[in-house]
């Protein structure tokens, strides 16, 4: 399995959207690595479009790897950046993978959950608890932070259709989940969830 994402995350510049989607899909289609890309018009960025790149890899000795090239291709990266009011990277360590993803991948939940101080292990554990929950459905990606703020846990979720995320989503609130649902509520500070347009799919 999978240990980790490298995520790449860029606010564009209005006007530059294009520019900068496809300058992002041109550097991940000449990689050799599983990932995405995908865009978010919806997501509270305070100016332009959230673009997303991310790449799915085995170990930390892969990160480090990714790492080290980045020194030697600043100028690909600047070239892209220049474009864009906000540029962050993150390293996410897999909790457990997607499964039983939609064969024709089009959209993407990212539900990104804030712990109350000290209990990000228990509100971790209740997600995977209201992720084994979906059985034969769809099961979400759950991921934690590498650096940075370690009170945050993610549930990432990708459907075919937005009528497949609506339909996903209400099931939560069906009895079965009642208890974890609960768990997490009490357990978590924040909550903010987005959709995101994926663009391209590596696999």
């Amino acid at each position: 399995m999978p240990n980790y994402v490298l995520q790449s995350r860029r606010v564009a510049k209005p006007g530059s959207g294009q520019k900068v989607l496809d300058a992002v899909v041109e550097q991940f289609k000449t990689g050799s690595t599983q990932g995405n890309v995908s865009i978010s018009v919806n997501a509270p960025t305070g100016s332009g479009h959230l673009i997303v790149g991310a790449r799915v890899l085995g170990s930390i000795d892969e990160i480090e790897k990714v790492n080290d090239r980045v020194i030697g291709s600043m100028n690909i990266l600047d070239s892209i950046d220049i474009h864009c009011t906000d540029v962050q990277a993150q390293v996410l360590r897999i909790l457990a993978p997607a499964e039983n993803m939609p064969s024709k991948p089009k959209y993407m939940a990212r539900n990104i959950l804030k712990a109350k101080s000290g209990k990000a292990q228990e509100l971790a554990a209740a997600l995977l608890e209201i992720r084994d929950l979906y059985g034969d459905d769809m099961k979400p990606l759950i991921t934690v932070p590498y650096v940075g703020n370690q009170d945050i846990v993610r549930a990432t979720a990708i459907y075919d259709s937005l009528a497949s995320f609506e339909k996903h989503s209400d099931a939560i609130y069906g009895d079965k989940f009642k208890s974890a649902v609960q768990k997490v509520r009490d357990l978590r500070q924040a909550y903010i969830r987005h959709t995101a347009r994926m663009v391209y799919v590596a696999n």
